[in-house]
């Protein structure tokens, strides 16, 4: 006979739940990282002008060698410090469900919020119209969102590869795409006719990146949530509607030159716990020091509403 009465009570399951999280952050990777021990300092600058000028060389017989010489200057970087925190409580780290892990969990949102608003720092050097030497903004009839034959991305990349390598003698290496302009170039009929005969898969961000002659193209996929705290979620793209090309030297060194640096204090994300007696709990906290520089701004390439 059926059985009367519950026979099963709810319980979180403890092998999956949601959780939402960024997906895309490039920051860390676009940024060639620079390890320093003091919070702000300055580095040499050798100058352009006089690095890269001709000379006379031609020496009559008998007279002396024309002087050279070398001009040098110094520029700053000044790290901050990103710090979160948020408190375990004993009570709610015993009364806690498997599958909730209060202390992973804290940890990796903690984390991932830091690394968040790095991203946004990044986009705002990044695709902010004046921080680059080298500018290029699209008409609505120029933009690739227009996919005509008379739009082609890789014309406008070429252009900026041209300029780049004019401005600093080093062909460009690294490139980031917002998701939407992405979209628009994986999907523009000059794109497809380059591949058509050689692929019959989709475009995939190697394959842009090859057409592009850039070593790694990175696509900016984050979002976040602009909203203030407590109201609904108002989720937008955090790079929006640009791109950039440019040389990031990946083995930082003396006399180099970067369009981007990421000047680090202890290295990534810390983390560190203690027990407050009076809260009765544990804090965690993450802190990130950095700084993200653009040492050399002739050495990117900033191309504006590419999507209209």
């Amino acid at each position: 006979m059926p059985v009367v009465g519950p026979i099963h009570v709810d319980r979180p399951l403890t092998n999956i739940s949601i959780a939402y999280k960024s997906e895309g952050l490039v920051a860390d990777q676009v940024f060639a990282s620079v390890p320093v021990s003091k919070e702000s300092d300055t580095y040499f600058v050798w100058d352009k002008a006089n690095a890269l000028r001709s000379p006379q060389t031609l020496r009559a017989n008998g007279a002396e060698a024309n002087e050279d010489n070398l001009v040098l200057s110094t520029a700053t970087y000044r790290i901050e410090e990103h710090a979160l925190k948020d408190l375990i409580t004993t009570r709610d780290r015993e009364n806690q469900d498997p599958g909730v892990n209060l202390e992973i969990a804290t940890t990796e949102d903690l984390t991932e919020k830091i690394l968040r608003e790095r991203e946004v720092d990044a986009a705002t050097l990044l695709f902010t119209n004046g921080n680059w030497a080298n500018e290029s903004s699209l008409a609505a009839a120029s933009a690739f969102s227009a996919n005509t034959v008379t739009t082609n991305p890789l014309l406008v990349v070429n252009s900026a590869a041209a300029t780049v390598v004019q401005q600093i003698g080093k062909p460009m290496n690294t490139g980031i795409l917002d998701f939407r302009t992405y979209l628009a170039c994986k999907e523009h009929v000059s794109i497809l006719d380059r591949t058509k005969h050689t692929s019959a898969d989709s475009i995939t961000e190697d394959m842009l990146g090859n057409l592009f002659d850039v070593e790694k193209l990175y696509i900016a996929k984050a979002t976040r949530n602009t909203a203030a705290e407590g109201a609904a979620a108002t989720m937008a793209y955090i790079f929006t509607d640009s791109g950039w090309f440019g040389y990031v030297e990946r083995n930082p060194g003396l006399r180099k030159v970067s369009a981007l640096y990421c000047m680090k204090k202890n290295g990534g994300v810390q983390v560190k716990r203690w027990h407050d007696d009076a809260r009765n709990g544990d804090w965690v906290e993450a802190s990130h020091f950095y700084d993200q520089i653009v040492p050399a701004s002739d050495a990117g390439y900033l191309i504006v509403d590419p999507v209209q």
